[in-house]
């Protein structure tokens, strides 16, 4: 839409629209009243009005913005591309762009811009009239959103190879294990073993990291008070920043348990409170800060987070701060602002993965040469009902029975079937969910627990215990893996209708592990009334159902 200007009337300025000539001021005082920005600019790219609007968004006045040029308020680079906007509008108005322009105090404010020309009644083009839309905040939450989809794509890479890299640990480390095991006390080659154990311990350090990152590591969540957590914690972290650095403690959260893992929130309390140490090499302050809040940022664009009350727990520093580029980056694995050898790049990675996988949200202030503070914000849940302390029984510390072991990679399989034999179980194994079920069926004695990986091709573990259980009730189980994908839900929580057993996994961690779940199964039978097991015999056996024939235990190695 063309406006045409009266220029034979200098003393009284209209404006010519399709319902007849409008008195100049008349049209500013509509143009103040509008919650776009209205800015005149002559042919000569000068500024002839701006409404209070647009003065507002470039953090300046009506007053200060006339007979300054548009270029003003742009970086160079961009120059010749509004010059080439402005130009065509004088043969056609509709055009739009997103043009960023550079506020007085230096930010960058994000317009979107349509323009149309100003002429003469005889048709001399005379400048432009743009209408400008802020949307600096929508543009925030679409870089966000790609910062989102461009981590999920990493962590889908980072998970997939924790998941094969743990399996090859597992192997590694069971197959060292189980060869120490059988050499005598004193023999050299028991220190080699010992180190290959040793490093596989690191490297399964680091998958632990990829998988906190990827958010597909298993949590066990409880209802906690997150201050008696990190004031316990900060007695530890004290001794650790050293005597130039201060600890400071500010807990003014009167109401504020969430559901965490705490040895999760731990990591992430210390992940923070190193980072922050780096950031101080000639010492400072770290202040922990945990304080309720009733809503999050309403424009935070993840759909799975809830509206509030949270808990913030907030770590600041006084040490170096970030420039932007750092912290558009702070958050992406294997990133790192130190020098080689120095750091792994995967701390704050970690902690952004441990608190979306929690249901919570992260977010970082920082100022060049002043400081920095990460808040972390923690949906708030209802005070915690304690459990009763889990006891060793002697069933617990007996090692016999039968388990079903499931595991489709072969050399973990036969690691875990070598292990619980040596330990006393008899082990039936098999590849898959499908043989697990025919076993289970043409098994005629008890089988005390069922041992399976947690994803597997075709049907994963929790699918595959709900149909075992349905031909076993209150058989144990344990869940086995270095990846939970979704095996057990977006959040990755483990049920509390099994056992979990992280690989790489030690004899001594499975052996205890599947020892507690053929307990567990022991007391729900017990609470469910099912008179058969006693406490002197395996947990099945008087409740297998007769079969045609019974399969043999995988014979031992």
């Amino acid at each position: 839409m063309e406006t045409f200007v009266d220029v034979q009337a200098p003393e009284q300025q209209f404006m010519s629209t399709s319902v007849g000539q409008v008195p100049m001021d008349r049209l500013r005082s509509v143009f103040d009243g509008m919650f776009d920005g209205v800015w005149l600019v002559a042919a000569d790219g000068r500024t002839t009005y701006a409404n209070a609007t647009m003065a507002g968004l470039l953090g300046s006045t009506p007053n200060e913005m006339r007979g300054h040029p548009i270029t003003d308020f742009l970086d160079e680079s961009l120059w010749s591309e509004v010059e080439g906007f402005l130009a065509r509008q004088r043969i056609q108005a509709g055009e739009r762009m997103e043009l960023r322009l550079r506020r007085t105090d230096g930010s960058d404010l994000f317009g979107l811009v349509a323009g149309s020309p100003i002429t003469t009644t005889e048709g001399l083009y005379v400048g432009t009239v743009l209408n400008v839309s802020d949307v600096t905040g929508k543009r925030s939450i679409d870089a966000q959103m790609v910062q989102n989809q461009r981590l999920e794509a990493i962590g889908q890479f980072a998970g997939g190879i924790a998941h094969d890299f743990n399996n090859l640990l597992t192997s590694i480390q069971g197959y060292a294990e189980l060869a120490r095991a059988n050499l005598p006390e004193g023999d050299p080659i028991r220190k080699d073993l010992d180190q290959v154990l040793a490093g596989a311990e690191r490297a399964s350090a680091i998958t632990r990291k990829l998988l906190a990152f990827t958010r597909r590591q298993i949590l066990v969540p409880v209802n906690i008070d997150p201050a008696q957590v990190i004031a316990d914690l900060v007695a530890i972290l004290r001794p650790l920043m050293g005597d130039d650095i201060d600890v400071a403690l500010n807990i003014e959260a009167k109401h504020g348990w969430i559901r965490v893992d705490p040895t999760q929130l731990e990591q992430v309390i210390v992940n923070l409170a190193v980072n922050a140490h780096d950031a101080m090499p000639t010492g400072g302050t770290v202040t922990i800060a945990v304080h309720d809040i009733e809503t999050t940022d309403p424009d935070r664009p993840d759909p799975d987070l809830t509206a509030g009350p949270f808990v913030r727990i907030s770590v600041s520093d006084t040490g170096t701060g970030m420039d932007e580029a750092t912290r558009a980056r702070i958050f992406d694995p294997f990133y790192t602002t130190k020098g080689p050898g120095k750091g792994t790049g995967l701390g704050l990675s970690t902690v952004f993965g441990i608190v979306a996988q929690s249901g919570g949200q992260i977010g970082v202030e920082t100022t060049p040469g002043v400081g920095s503070t990460f808040h972390v914000d923690l949906p708030r849940v209802g005070a915690a009902v304690l459990p009763g302390p889990r006891l060793l029984t002697e069933a617990t510390l007996r090692r016999s029975g039968v388990v079903l072991l499931v595991e489709d990679d072969p050399a973990v399989r036969e690691y875990a079937r070598r292990g619980l034999e040596a330990a006393g179980y008899t082990v039936l194994a098999v590849a898959g969910a499908h043989q697990a079920v025919r076993a289970s069926e043409r098994w005629g004695e008890g089988i005390d627990v069922l041992l399976t990986d947690l994803v597997m091709p075709g049907v994963h573990g929790p699918e595959l215990a709900a149909q075992i259980r349905m031909q076993r009730p209150g058989i144990g189980v344990v869940f086995m893996s270095g990846y939970a994908e979704d095996a057990l839900g977006r959040g990755g929580e483990l049920s509390a209708s099994g056992e979990f057993l992280p690989k790489p996994f030690s004899l001594e961690a499975l052996s205890r592990v599947v020892g507690r779940a053929a307990d567990a199964g022991r007391r729900e039978l017990r609470r469910s009334g099912d008179p058969r097991p006693t406490d002197g015999e395996p947990l099945d056996r008087k409740r297998a159902r007769p079969v045609g024939h019974s399969a043999q235990p995988t014979p031992p190695a």
